[in-house]
């Protein structure tokens, strides 16, 4: 004889806390608050005196359905106004974080940085030729087509570093 499934337990039935998700999935703690992070479907959100709550199906769905899988982006556009708020605030600290830490250099001091190198190397090039002529006995016409490769590689060298410097920042 089959049993009926009661209904109105079932949606209870499903009901799970991050440890107990972690283990029906079959994954760890850090994955589940990563999943989070993704916009993973909460019955209840947890904070230091209320526990996760997640329905088991609400999940599976999200976790199937691609939702979860934006290459580890997450769409701040998706979350609730006071989550997209804390995710910008979020972001924020991060980069003066990564700033700070010297992971990311502002663009001003990468383009002054290249502006110094391709003075050194401006200079170097120019006193090369002189030099040329005291160190290496070359004919006049070597050391002028030296001259000119030099001016050249040097202009071509300016051209790489300023399209470099110029380009638009990708991403947000």
């Amino acid at each position: 004889m089959m049993s009926k499934i009661d209904r109105s337990t079932a949606g209870a039935a499903r009901e799970t806390n991050k440890a107990g998700l972690a283990e029906f999935f079959g994954v760890s703690l850090p994955t589940i608050d990563a999943w989070i992070r993704k916009g993973c479907p909460a019955v209840q959100r947890g904070n230091l005196s209320t526990p996760w709550v997640f329905d088991l199906l609400a999940v599976a769905e999200w976790r199937f359905s691609g939702s979860a899988d934006n290459d580890g982006e997450l769409d701040p556009e998706r979350l609730s106004p006071a989550d997209r708020k804390a995710w910008y605030e979020g972001e924020s600290r991060r980069r003066d974080l990564r700033e700070r830490d010297r992971e990311l250099i502002p663009a001003a001091e990468v383009e002054q940085a290249a502006a110094t190198a391709v003075a050194a190397i401006d200079e170097s090039m120019r006193h090369l030729q002189s030099r040329l002529v005291t160190m290496i006995d070359l004919p006049p016409d070597a050391i002028t087509l030296v001259g000119g490769l030099l001016r050249s590689e040097l202009e071509a060298l300016e051209e790489q570093l300023s399209s470099i410097t110029s380009r638009p920042a990708s991403g947000g």
